[in-house]
Protein backbone atom coordinates (compact mmCIF):
# COMPACT_ATOMS: atom_id res chain seq x y z
CA UNK A 1 0.00 0.00 0.00
CA UNK A 2 1.78 3.17 -0.88
CA UNK A 3 2.32 6.00 0.93
CA UNK A 4 1.42 9.96 -0.75
CA UNK A 5 5.05 10.82 0.21
CA UNK A 6 5.05 14.80 1.20
CA UNK A 7 1.63 15.00 2.71
CA UNK A 8 2.47 16.47 6.50
CA UNK A 9 0.89 19.13 8.62
CA UNK A 10 1.62 22.55 7.72
CA UNK A 11 3.95 24.06 9.93
CA UNK A 12 3.19 27.08 11.64
CA UNK A 13 4.85 30.47 11.44
CA UNK A 14 7.77 30.76 13.35
CA UNK A 15 8.55 26.89 12.95
CA UNK A 16 6.97 23.85 15.77
CA UNK A 17 7.54 24.12 19.32
CA UNK A 18 8.39 20.74 20.81
CA UNK A 19 5.15 20.82 22.49
CA UNK A 20 3.45 21.18 19.39
CA UNK A 21 5.28 18.30 17.51
CA UNK A 22 4.50 15.81 20.11
CA UNK A 23 0.71 17.14 20.17
CA UNK A 24 0.41 16.75 16.57
CA UNK A 25 1.95 13.14 16.97
CA UNK A 26 -0.26 12.10 19.61
CA UNK A 27 -3.34 13.75 17.65
CA UNK A 28 -2.02 12.03 14.28
CA UNK A 29 -1.92 8.39 16.15
CA UNK A 30 -5.58 8.85 17.36
CA UNK A 31 -6.77 10.29 13.96
CA UNK A 32 -5.67 6.98 12.52
CA UNK A 33 -7.11 4.83 14.49
CA UNK A 34 -10.21 6.31 13.60
CA UNK A 35 -9.53 6.89 9.47
CA UNK A 36 -8.22 3.22 9.31
CA UNK A 37 -11.44 2.04 11.45
CA UNK A 38 -13.75 4.50 9.03
CA UNK A 39 -12.37 2.81 6.00
CA UNK A 40 -12.09 -0.93 7.31
CA UNK A 41 -15.69 -0.72 8.58
CA UNK A 42 -17.79 2.32 6.36
CA UNK A 43 -21.62 2.65 8.01
CA UNK A 44 -23.73 5.53 7.67
CA UNK A 45 -24.13 5.85 11.22
CA UNK A 46 -20.57 6.47 11.86
CA UNK A 47 -17.91 4.92 13.70
CA UNK A 48 -19.54 2.87 15.73
CA UNK A 49 -22.17 1.36 14.06
CA UNK A 50 -19.72 0.09 11.53
CA UNK A 51 -17.36 -1.71 14.47
CA UNK A 52 -20.49 -2.64 16.05
CA UNK A 53 -21.41 -4.60 12.67
CA UNK A 54 -17.74 -6.08 12.08
CA UNK A 55 -17.72 -6.86 15.67
CA UNK A 56 -20.55 -9.07 15.76
CA UNK A 57 -20.11 -10.89 12.31
CA UNK A 58 -16.69 -12.04 14.33
CA UNK A 59 -16.35 -16.07 14.08
CA UNK A 60 -15.67 -16.04 18.38
CA UNK A 61 -19.45 -15.87 18.91
CA UNK A 62 -19.23 -19.32 17.59
CA UNK A 63 -16.57 -19.72 19.66
CA UNK A 64 -17.75 -18.69 22.80
CA UNK A 65 -20.56 -19.75 24.50
CA UNK A 66 -23.26 -17.47 25.02
CA UNK A 67 -25.11 -16.07 28.23
CA UNK A 68 -22.98 -19.46 30.26
CA UNK A 69 -20.98 -16.20 32.55
CA UNK A 70 -22.24 -14.40 35.10
CA UNK A 71 -21.44 -10.90 36.10
CA UNK A 72 -20.18 -10.55 39.62
CA UNK A 73 -20.93 -7.35 42.10
CA UNK A 74 -17.66 -6.28 41.10
CA UNK A 75 -17.34 -6.26 37.94
CA UNK A 76 -20.73 -4.18 37.99
CA UNK A 77 -18.62 -1.67 40.12
CA UNK A 78 -15.87 -1.77 37.52
CA UNK A 79 -18.51 -1.24 34.50
CA UNK A 80 -19.91 1.92 36.20
CA UNK A 81 -16.15 3.25 37.53
CA UNK A 82 -15.41 2.78 33.25
CA UNK A 83 -18.75 4.41 32.16
CA UNK A 84 -18.85 7.32 34.44
CA UNK A 85 -14.89 8.13 33.85
CA UNK A 86 -16.39 8.17 29.87
CA UNK A 87 -18.95 10.72 30.93
CA UNK A 88 -16.76 12.95 32.66
CA UNK A 89 -14.14 12.75 29.76
CA UNK A 90 -16.98 13.91 27.11
CA UNK A 91 -18.43 16.58 29.19
CA UNK A 92 -16.09 19.18 28.55
CA UNK A 93 -16.83 19.18 25.22
CA UNK A 94 -20.62 18.48 24.96
CA UNK A 95 -21.44 21.14 28.01
CA UNK A 96 -18.26 22.95 28.57
CA UNK A 97 -17.47 24.77 24.84
CA UNK A 98 -14.74 24.65 23.12
CA UNK A 99 -12.47 27.10 24.77
CA UNK A 100 -12.32 24.28 27.53
CA UNK A 101 -11.13 21.48 25.44
CA UNK A 102 -7.47 22.54 25.34
CA UNK A 103 -7.46 22.64 28.90
CA UNK A 104 -9.78 19.05 29.15
CA UNK A 105 -7.38 17.44 26.99
CA UNK A 106 -4.23 17.32 29.77
CA UNK A 107 -6.69 15.22 31.65
CA UNK A 108 -8.29 13.39 28.41
CA UNK A 109 -6.05 10.59 28.13
CA UNK A 110 -5.99 9.71 31.83
CA UNK A 111 -10.09 9.43 31.80
CA UNK A 112 -9.47 7.75 28.28
CA UNK A 113 -7.04 5.00 29.37
CA UNK A 114 -8.76 4.56 32.95
CA UNK A 115 -12.48 4.03 30.86
CA UNK A 116 -11.03 0.83 29.42
CA UNK A 117 -8.43 -0.10 32.48
CA UNK A 118 -12.22 -0.62 34.70
CA UNK A 119 -13.76 -2.21 31.20
CA UNK A 120 -11.46 -4.52 31.20
CA UNK A 121 -11.11 -5.00 34.88
CA UNK A 122 -14.80 -6.45 34.77
CA UNK A 123 -14.36 -8.58 31.99
CA UNK A 124 -11.30 -10.28 32.96
CA UNK A 125 -13.37 -10.81 36.43
CA UNK A 126 -16.48 -12.15 33.92
CA UNK A 127 -14.17 -14.78 32.26
CA UNK A 128 -11.85 -15.35 35.79
CA UNK A 129 -9.12 -13.79 35.76
CA UNK A 130 -7.98 -10.79 38.33
CA UNK A 131 -5.70 -7.81 36.78
CA UNK A 132 -4.05 -5.78 39.64
CA UNK A 133 -2.31 -4.00 38.12
CA UNK A 134 -1.54 -2.00 34.76
CA UNK A 135 1.03 -4.42 33.77
CA UNK A 136 -1.15 -7.14 34.19
CA UNK A 137 -3.72 -5.78 32.58
CA UNK A 138 -1.63 -4.78 29.54
CA UNK A 139 -0.45 -8.42 29.53
CA UNK A 140 -3.88 -10.04 29.38
CA UNK A 141 -5.27 -7.02 26.80
CA UNK A 142 -2.20 -8.51 24.34
CA UNK A 143 -2.90 -11.62 25.04
CA UNK A 144 -6.50 -11.25 24.57
CA UNK A 145 -6.95 -9.07 21.13
CA UNK A 146 -4.36 -11.98 19.64
CA UNK A 147 -7.05 -14.70 20.28
CA UNK A 148 -8.31 -16.51 17.23
CA UNK A 149 -11.85 -16.52 19.40
CA UNK A 150 -11.23 -12.67 20.16
CA UNK A 151 -14.39 -10.03 19.21
CA UNK A 152 -12.02 -7.27 18.73
CA UNK A 153 -11.42 -6.37 15.11
CA UNK A 154 -8.58 -4.51 13.28
CA UNK A 155 -6.90 -2.42 14.31
CA UNK A 156 -7.45 -3.26 18.37
CA UNK A 157 -5.89 -6.59 16.79
CA UNK A 158 -2.33 -5.24 15.55
CA UNK A 159 0.21 -6.00 17.32
CA UNK A 160 4.09 -5.04 17.53
CA UNK A 161 6.57 -7.39 19.06
CA UNK A 162 10.07 -8.57 19.20
CA UNK A 163 13.38 -6.30 19.89
CA UNK A 164 14.66 -3.15 17.91
CA UNK A 165 15.69 -3.47 14.63
CA UNK A 166 13.72 -6.95 14.51
CA UNK A 167 10.09 -5.98 14.99
CA UNK A 168 7.23 -7.66 14.01
CA UNK A 169 3.90 -6.48 12.79
CA UNK A 170 0.82 -8.56 13.93
CA UNK A 171 -3.04 -8.19 13.13
CA UNK A 172 -2.37 -5.98 10.74
CA UNK A 173 -4.37 -8.06 7.79
CA UNK A 174 -3.02 -7.80 4.23
CA UNK A 175 -0.99 -4.42 5.32
CA UNK A 176 2.85 -4.76 5.31
CA UNK A 177 3.65 -1.51 7.78
CA UNK A 178 6.20 0.90 5.78
CA UNK A 179 8.10 3.57 7.22
CA UNK A 180 6.19 7.10 7.17
CA UNK A 181 6.78 9.90 9.01
CA UNK A 182 5.19 10.44 12.00
CA UNK A 183 3.62 13.88 10.99
CA UNK A 184 2.35 12.27 8.44
CA UNK A 185 -1.56 13.68 7.99
CA UNK A 186 -3.71 10.21 8.38
CA UNK A 187 -6.34 9.37 5.30
CA UNK A 188 -7.54 6.02 4.65
CA UNK A 189 -3.54 4.53 2.93
CA UNK A 190 -1.74 6.25 5.20
CA UNK A 191 -3.66 5.03 8.53
CA UNK A 192 -2.03 1.84 9.04
CA UNK A 193 1.04 2.79 8.86
CA UNK A 194 0.61 5.42 11.22
CA UNK A 195 -0.21 2.51 13.81
CA UNK A 196 2.36 0.86 13.04
CA UNK A 197 4.56 3.62 13.63
CA UNK A 198 2.81 4.47 16.97
CA UNK A 199 3.13 0.60 18.54
CA UNK A 200 6.59 0.96 17.29
CA UNK A 201 7.22 3.90 18.82
CA UNK A 202 5.59 2.70 22.17
CA UNK A 203 7.24 -0.38 22.10
CA UNK A 204 10.57 1.09 21.98
CA UNK A 205 9.69 3.35 25.36
CA UNK A 206 8.71 0.30 27.11
CA UNK A 207 12.03 -1.31 26.17
CA UNK A 208 13.62 2.00 26.98
CA UNK A 209 11.84 2.03 30.52
CA UNK A 210 12.99 -1.65 31.17
CA UNK A 211 16.37 -1.17 30.39
CA UNK A 212 18.16 -0.12 33.46
CA UNK A 213 16.46 -3.00 35.29
CA UNK A 214 17.57 -5.64 33.30
CA UNK A 215 21.09 -4.49 32.94
CA UNK A 216 21.41 -3.61 36.63
CA UNK A 217 22.01 -7.70 37.67
CA UNK A 218 24.24 -8.84 34.87
CA UNK A 219 28.96 -8.62 35.39
CA UNK A 220 31.40 -9.04 33.26
CA UNK A 221 34.06 -12.24 33.82
CA UNK A 222 35.30 -9.67 35.84
CA UNK A 223 33.03 -9.30 38.27
CA UNK A 224 32.09 -5.69 37.38
CA UNK A 225 28.76 -4.31 36.43
CA UNK A 226 27.81 -4.27 32.53
CA UNK A 227 28.21 -1.02 30.69
CA UNK A 228 25.76 -2.49 28.44
CA UNK A 229 22.91 -4.74 27.47
CA UNK A 230 24.52 -8.07 25.47
CA UNK A 231 22.41 -7.89 21.97
CA UNK A 232 21.62 -11.73 23.12
CA UNK A 233 20.30 -10.30 26.52
CA UNK A 234 18.64 -7.85 25.00
CA UNK A 235 16.67 -10.43 22.65
CA UNK A 236 15.68 -12.90 25.32
CA UNK A 237 14.25 -9.53 27.41
CA UNK A 238 12.38 -8.48 24.40
CA UNK A 239 11.11 -12.10 23.98
CA UNK A 240 9.10 -12.23 26.99
CA UNK A 241 7.63 -8.51 27.00
CA UNK A 242 4.55 -8.82 25.92
CA UNK A 243 3.28 -7.55 22.48
CA UNK A 244 2.74 -3.97 22.20
CA UNK A 245 -0.91 -3.05 20.96
CA UNK A 246 -3.09 -0.07 20.87
CA UNK A 247 -4.29 0.01 24.75
CA UNK A 248 -0.35 0.19 25.92
CA UNK A 249 -1.07 3.37 23.15
CA UNK A 250 -3.89 4.82 25.89
CA UNK A 251 -1.33 3.79 28.42
CA UNK A 252 1.46 5.67 26.62
CA UNK A 253 -0.42 8.98 26.20
CA UNK A 254 -1.62 8.64 29.87
CA UNK A 255 1.57 8.50 31.62
CA UNK A 256 2.77 11.44 29.54
CA UNK A 257 -0.29 13.41 30.39
CA UNK A 258 -0.33 12.65 33.63
CA UNK A 259 4.00 12.82 34.57
CA UNK A 260 6.08 14.25 31.30
CA UNK A 261 4.65 15.98 28.47
CA UNK A 262 1.59 17.67 29.84
CA UNK A 263 2.73 21.02 28.18
CA UNK A 264 1.98 19.07 25.17
CA UNK A 265 -1.68 18.24 25.74
CA UNK A 266 -2.41 22.41 27.47
CA UNK A 267 -0.06 24.08 25.08
CA UNK A 268 0.52 22.16 22.17
CA UNK A 269 -2.19 22.69 20.03
CA UNK A 270 -2.13 25.20 17.74
CA UNK A 271 -6.19 26.07 17.93
CA UNK A 272 -8.76 25.31 19.02
CA UNK A 273 -9.70 23.06 16.37
CA UNK A 274 -6.79 21.20 16.86
CA UNK A 275 -7.64 20.68 20.48
CA UNK A 276 -11.21 19.39 19.94
CA UNK A 277 -10.27 16.85 17.23
CA UNK A 278 -7.66 15.40 19.24
CA UNK A 279 -10.40 15.18 22.50
CA UNK A 280 -13.12 13.81 19.24
CA UNK A 281 -10.57 10.99 18.27
CA UNK A 282 -9.72 10.00 21.46
CA UNK A 283 -12.80 9.99 22.56
CA UNK A 284 -13.99 7.66 19.27
CA UNK A 285 -11.19 4.95 20.33
CA UNK A 286 -12.45 5.26 23.79
CA UNK A 287 -15.59 4.29 22.94
CA UNK A 288 -15.45 1.73 20.01
CA UNK A 289 -13.08 0.16 22.70
CA UNK A 290 -15.87 0.27 25.09
CA UNK A 291 -18.28 -1.31 22.77
CA UNK A 292 -16.60 -3.91 21.80
CA UNK A 293 -16.04 -5.23 24.75
CA UNK A 294 -19.60 -4.44 25.98
CA UNK A 295 -21.01 -6.34 23.36
CA UNK A 296 -18.61 -9.68 24.43
CA UNK A 297 -20.23 -8.99 27.72
CA UNK A 298 -23.60 -9.10 26.62
CA UNK A 299 -22.71 -12.17 24.95
CA UNK A 300 -21.22 -13.74 27.90
CA UNK A 301 -23.63 -12.82 30.77
CA UNK A 302 -26.57 -11.86 28.29
CA UNK A 303 -27.48 -8.67 27.36
CA UNK A 304 -30.49 -8.18 30.07
CA UNK A 305 -27.85 -8.30 32.68
CA UNK A 306 -25.67 -6.02 31.01
CA UNK A 307 -28.67 -3.63 30.12
CA UNK A 308 -29.56 -3.80 34.23
CA UNK A 309 -25.65 -2.65 35.24
CA UNK A 310 -25.84 0.20 32.79
CA UNK A 311 -29.34 0.79 33.70
CA UNK A 312 -28.22 2.14 37.13
CA UNK A 313 -25.49 5.02 35.58
CA UNK A 314 -27.71 7.75 35.66
CA UNK A 315 -26.03 9.98 33.04
CA UNK A 316 -27.09 13.31 32.18
CA UNK A 317 -29.42 13.80 29.36
CA UNK A 318 -27.61 15.81 27.67
CA UNK A 319 -24.29 13.20 27.55
CA UNK A 320 -26.55 9.95 26.80
CA UNK A 321 -25.71 10.53 23.36
CA UNK A 322 -21.57 10.26 24.22
CA UNK A 323 -21.90 7.34 26.80
CA UNK A 324 -22.57 3.92 27.26
CA UNK A 325 -26.73 4.26 26.98
CA UNK A 326 -26.12 5.26 23.33
CA UNK A 327 -24.27 2.40 22.86
CA UNK A 328 -26.60 -0.32 24.12
CA UNK A 329 -28.70 0.06 21.04
CA UNK A 330 -25.17 -1.40 19.20
CA UNK A 331 -24.88 -4.77 21.62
Amino acid sequence: MPIVVGLRYPAPAGGRSEEELTFRTYHGYMRAICAWTTDLYPHTGGLLPGVADAVRRGSWRTRTPVGTRSLPTRAQQFLRNGWATEVLLNSPRVIGGPDIIGFANHWASVQGYYAVFEAFNALAMVVGTHLTTHEKMLRWAADQVGQPASPFVVPWTTRVAGPPGAWSYEGFGTVRPLAVSNLTVPTATSAPHLVALALKTTRKRQIAEHHDQWLRPLRTAAGKPRARLPKAELDARCAKLHATTLIDLLYRLRKRANYEEADAFLSGALSVADATAFHESLTEVVAATLLTTEIYLAHLVGRPALEACADALDVPGVLEPHSVKARMALW
